[in-house]
């Protein structure tokens, strides 16, 4: 896979082994014990908090989320600074979570770091879980490195999230919300915008992306009016030529996010220098002949975006599409966006401790009339798939991954 070295993943991870990873357990990741703040102002001491010596621009929401904090990185970059970028979750190598100027950290380099920090946290008796530990990390590695920005995605809601511990972000932005992780941060769009709009601070100003739920608008402009904050739409394009002719509506409404983020900090990207970043399991393309297409969709809104753009960029184009879902997730809102493409199903187990919604995805694809090509359970092997079709994995980041494994070019990206 892209940048993925088998041994030092092994070394890395071995490093923090005995820490509970609430990506991986679906039974604990929802204990409201291992959802809080309490562990990360003792872990940011331990690391000398980084986060006061950084410009932070905080980024929750739903959907989008990612591929506006690979834009604003890009794009600050354009305006000749430096900056780091922590992102979740990761395709193929953990250094996808570590950037800076938008390229992966060496191995070498957040090996080091993280045994440093892991002897720090050995020595201090601390128990925090993986993805608290890898935020504290990511910071400690951009203020040691000399970096002035930092762009920190959070992982789950806002509120409690692990990111939501720094007091004074200089930009809070939220992208498109609807529903995902509802045993966590509630059955309804307003207890899920709620959680969301828990990283909004007195004084910093919120870029505001277009909602797909008025009741999620209406929970964040409230809460908004409660802080004072200044709220700001996305309404910038960028000159033309910047963005491919055939590129994604959703991401370009991402890319407008991003643009009005460095509008508010009153920055001007130079044009000439700037570049688009890569951006992983985002309606990408990782091969061409014949046509192969990774996406993260993971819920009904991600999907009906996701279809919208293929059926733009790829009109009339028969898809066998690998689907495969977390359990937890909404089956059936995704399995209704998917009705509008023409395509072919092959449904299958993402590849994932968390659990497989695949017996509830059989059920739901069969009674939306979905055309099921095959069932596999165990997807291991390209020989597995049919050859010389146009093909998309989906349904979530565990299933694009089968896609990343099959088909990606082995090169790799490492900041130099």
């Amino acid at each position: 896979m892209r940048g993925y070295r088998e041994a030092a993943e092994q070394e890395f991870f071995s490093l923090f082994r005995g820490y509970f990873d609430s990506e991986k357990d679906a039974g604990k990741q929802h204990d409201p014990a291992n959802y809080s703040l309490d562990r990360m102002f003792p872990l940011a001491a331990l690391a000398g908090n980084p986060e006061r010596k950084l410009q932070i621009i905080h980024i929750a929401g739903t959907k989008g989320k990612g591929s506006t904090s690979h834009y604003i990185s890009s794009l600050l970059q354009a305006c000749g600074q430096q900056v780091g970028l922590f992102t979740s979750p990761h395709l193929a190598t953990v250094r996808e979570r570590f950037q800076i100027n938008n390229q992966l950290i060496p191995y070498d380099q957040l090996i080091a770091a993280g045994r440093e920090f892991c002897q720090q946290l050995v020595t201090a008796n601390l128990q925090p879980s993986l993805f608290e530990i890898f935020t504290i990390l990511a910071l400690k590695i951009f203020a040691e490195t000399g970096l002035h920005w930092v762009v920190l995605e959070t992982g789950i809601g806002g509120r409690l999230d692990a990111s939501n511990y720094i007091a004074d972000p200089i930009c809070t932005v939220i992208t498109p919300i609807s529903y995902d992780h509802m045993a966590l941060l509630g059955s309804s769009i307003p207890s899920i915008a709620a959680e969301k709009a828990g990283i909004l601070k007195h004084g910093c100003p919120l870029v505001l992306s277009t909602q797909p739920f008025p009741e999620a608008e209406r929970v964040l402009l409230d809460r908004a009016a409660e802080l004072g904050l200044a709220v700001h739409r996305p309404q910038l394009l960028p000159p033309e030529g910047i963005l491919p002719a055939a590129y994604p509506p959703f991401l370009k409404s991402n890319f407008a996010v991003a643009l009005k983020v460095i509008q508010v900090l009153g920055l001007v990207p130079d044009w000439d220098i700037f570049c688009l970043p890569e951006l992983r399991a985002r309606c990408e393309v990782i091969q061409t002949n014949p046509l192969v297409i990774l996406d993260a969709a993971h819920n009904a809104d991600s999907m009906q975006k996701l279809v919208a753009a293929l059926q733009t960029l790829y009109p009339g184009t028969r898809f066998t599409v690998v689907l495969g879902i977390v359990q937890g997730k909404d089956v059936a809102g995704m399995v209704e966006a998917l009705k509008m493409l023409t395509a072919d199903f092959i449904l299958t187990n993402p590849h994932t401790k968390k659990g497989s919604a695949l017996p509830q995805l059989r059920e739901c694809a069969e009674k939306a009339g979905l055309k099921i090509f095959a069932i596999i359970d165990d997807l291991r092997e390209k020989s597995q798939l049919p050859t010389n079709c146009p093909l998309l994995f989906t349904g979530s980041f565990f299933t694009a991954v089968i896609g990343e494994k099959f088909f990606s070019p082995a090169e790799e990206k490492e900041l130099e």
